[in-house]
């Protein structure tokens, strides 16, 4: 699917009519479904734009502290359910997994909101069970380039307008991974599990770049994957600037033009 369906409207300039057609954003169900010792537990449904959804699982699941990435021997979509069912329920195997998280899950997740499934302010506070290191520093004319590279690959919002985005970058400003979704933190758990499917379990030297604003739940994914750098067009709140500082990690905010704001730990980033 390519994450849009077209739809007749009518458009109107200064009270004209025209009747015209639009590209919409597709948001469906996603019932993400855990596999171990003959045993099915249902985890989550999730509002997502139906693209990458096995890096959308297998990112979730990772960022929500369920699994390790060493975890997961096969995803698949179900075979069991109606057949117009199916591409909206996936079933992750695995050799281990946390039962108390999942145990501990409301079982509806909106696109809208990262931490609505937690039940408890523990969860909320999920660590990632490490202080992420110094290295090299990357350069502010490459950082200020990195939301415009994200943006010329962002295929659905090109033809909607309608999705968030979220990418991986080395500090060369190459993509090494991105998720388009109508939801910004699903958009970074596709950006994340597309690494993991690929092998990639943690990223020392990268940036996430997101296309919204730097809210906990992007933050807290970010320090889960080991990312030092998060960077963002918008605003960032003031847990994800206490998460980044405690975490060691770089967080950068209204990256636009020639400016940009840094929150925490700057000498990840080569200024003059």
């Amino acid at each position: 699917m390519s994450g849009y369906i077209k739809r007749k409207i009518i458009h109107s300039v200064s009270g004209s009519r025209e009747d015209t057609y639009d590209n919409v954003t597709v948001e469906e169900p996603l019932e993400i479904r855990i596999y171990y010792e003959n045993n099915t537990y249902n985890v989550s449904v999730i509002m997502r734009t139906p693209v990458d959804d096995f890096a959308l699982a297998a990112g979730f699941l990772f960022t929500e502290g369920i699994i390790k990435p060493e975890n997961i021997i096969d995803i698949k979509y179900s075979e069991d359910a109606y057949v117009s069912e199916r591409d909206n329920i996936v079933i992750v195997s695995v050799n281990s997994f946390n039962k108390q998280l999942v145990g501990n899950r409301n079982f509806y997740v909106n696109s809208s909101c990262g931490v609505c499934g937690k039940t408890n302010i523990n969860d909320i506070f999920l660590k990632a069970g490490h202080l992420i290191g110094h290295a090299n520093k990357i350069n502010y004319n490459q950082l200020l380039r990195l939301p415009d590279i994200m943006t010329n690959k962002q295929e659905i919002f090109k033809n909607t307008g309608g999705v968030h985005a979220a990418a991986i970058l080395d500090y060369s400003g190459n993509i090494l991974s991105m998720g388009e979704d109508v939801g910004r933190h699903n958009a970074v758990d596709k950006a994340i599990g597309k690494m993991i499917l690929n092998g990639i379990f943690r990223s020392p030297e990268a940036v996430l770049q997101v296309s919204g604003r730097a809210g906990f739940e992007i933050v807290q994914k970010a320090a889960m994957y080991g990312i030092p750098i998060v960077s963002s067009v918008s605003a960032p709140s003031s847990l994800a600037v206490e998460l980044a500082d405690e975490f060691n990690m770089t967080l950068v905010s209204f990256v636009r033009g020639k400016s940009f704001n840094v929150y925490t730990h700057p000498e990840r980033i080569g200024l003059k």
